[in-house]
């Protein structure tokens, strides 16, 4: 079995080892070709300021970080690793590319609190058992040939990871038929969406905190492992005690659909360490859903709360499509134990149309900002915001140089919190220059976007 596991790691390592001789910088962070490594760097420390800081008191689960240890799975060169070095008290680092952990070596040698590993693809290497406090991994997976190698290096991850710690991790979790059936490289690899991280965390007994930004290529996943001081289940009585949209604790009414159709819950007498939305539901108008979050109460959320909330249960759950407007009851349910919350009525509003806004455009092929007019890179990807869940194909169109492009798919992208949009530009009617694009969603234009195309260049 390990030997069909490893059979297509040999050409992905070569392949990643040809791409750190060939161009580290590029192939790590995609934006332009030529960068310097002052460049490069700086783009580490925002993903990292993008990615960690926000919420590191829910990674920390508000330990002091000097006192923790963080294992990266996927350091490259170290584009990310410097700046958690100077936020965890000890980083250890890998990668499946021999010629990226030396590089990151010679760059990060003044740096006594991080260590290196080259690993085969389908483990962390060798690192002790329960040693890490947490675990964490982006635009790393998107790009592993198989789904049996991401299964068995997250499997391995679980190992290291300590009782009551946390494993985040992003992976390609796109259902769409046509990218499932295409063929996977050590570039476009292969996908491992949320119903494959669901049946992996029941397999591990691992507690599912989040799963964000399900059915695209940036879904985030959090999993604690189980810590035996926490108390049993049987002891909760969950009472629902706050709500309001998620994004807004002021805001108590939830539209009914959009972008801000999301409901956050402030839960009581729920050990938040208990959590996990494999198991917990929240029934909204007589209908069960499944919450995107269940845990320790978000930062932005926690600042408009009482101080004598912080240990409670935080909940966030989509607004069932095709809720009407007006009052609905809501209530948790644990379905392992069959526990539940007494109900707390709150009131759906209207949903108001509003118009969307095109954030940037990338090609599919190496996910840079170089569109062409024809080829690999005229497949596009357009970041969207004002989409909402009933956004699709049906309804989704790109106006461009008097035509109207239906995409092959819609779907959220927690990556930057907004929706994407994959289409093929029209080879026939386009020329290199610029041109005025408006996406339509029913029929609403958005604001205009000029769009540069450039002549066909063979691929690097």
């Amino acid at each position: 079995m390990e030997s069909q596991i490893r059979e297509p790691l040999g050409q992905m390592k070569d392949d990643w080892n040809r791409r750190a001789v060939e161009n580290a910088c590029w192939y790590i962070n995609t934006l332009r070709l030529d960068q310097t490594e002052e460049e490069f760097d700086r783009s580490g420390v925002e993903a990292v300021a993008q990615w960690i800081l926000p919420e590191l008191e829910l990674l920390t689960q508000c330990a002091e970080p000097k006192t923790l240890s963080l294992l990266e799975i996927g350091c490259g060169i170290g584009r990310m690793t410097r700046p958690l070095a100077a936020i965890f008290g000890e980083v250890h680092s890998t990668d499946v590319s021999g010629e990226m952990v030396e590089r990151a070596r010679t760059r990060l040698a003044d740096l006594d609190n991080v260590t290196f590993y080259e690993t085969s693809g389908i483990d962390v290497g060798p690192l002790p058992d329960e040693y890490f406090d947490i675990i964490y991994s982006i635009f790393v997976f998107q790009h592993v040939p198989t789904k049996a190698a991401i299964r068995s290096t997250l499997i391995d991850a679980w190992r290291v990871l300590k009782p009551g710690g946390l494993l985040r991790f992003q992976t390609n979790g796109v259902t769409a038929e046509s990218f499932l059936t295409a063929p996977k490289n050590s570039w476009v690899g292969e996908t491992f969406p949320e119903a494959d991280v669901r049946e992996l965390a029941s397999e591990l007994g691992a507690r599912v905190v989040s799963i964000y930004g399900a059915d695209t290529m940036y879904c985030f996943s959090t999993l604690r492992k189980a810590d035996l001081e926490v108390a049993p289940l049987q002891k909760l009585s969950p009472v629902i005690e706050y709500h309001g949209r998620a994004d807004d604790p002021e805001i108590c009414k939830i539209p009914a659909a959009g972008n801000d159709a999301w409901l956050s819950l402030v839960i009581s007498g729920f050990d938040p360490r208990l959590a996990d939305i494999n198991q917990i539901r929240v029934e909204i108008g007589g209908t069960l859903v499944v919450p995107r979050y269940a845990g320790q109460i978000r930062p932005h959320y926690r600042r408009s709360l009482p101080p004598n909330c912080e240990s409670m249960l935080y909940i966030e759950s989509p607004v069932p499509h095709g809720l009407p407007p007006g009052s609905a009851l809501v209530r948790i349910l644990d379905q392992q134990t069959g526990i539940s919350s007494p109900g707390r009525m709150i009131e759906i509003a209207e949903s108001v149309p509003v118009a969307t806004t095109m954030i940037s455009f990338r090609n599919v092929v190496d996910y840079g900002t170089d569109i062409e007019v024809s080829g690999p890179k005229s497949m596009v990807t357009i970041f969207v915001v004002g989409l909402d869940r009933t956004a699709s194909i049906d309804n989704v169109r790109l106006r461009v140089a008097g035509r109207e492009i239906a995409p092959h798919y819609v779907g959220y992208d927690a990556s930057v919190a907004s929706y994407k949009v994959d289409l093929c530009l029209p080879e026939d009617s386009l020329s290199p220059g610029r041109e005025i694009c408006e996406l339509l969603f029913n029929g609403i234009p958005s604001a205009p976007l000029e769009l540069e195309l450039k002549s066909v260049v063979s691929f690097r």
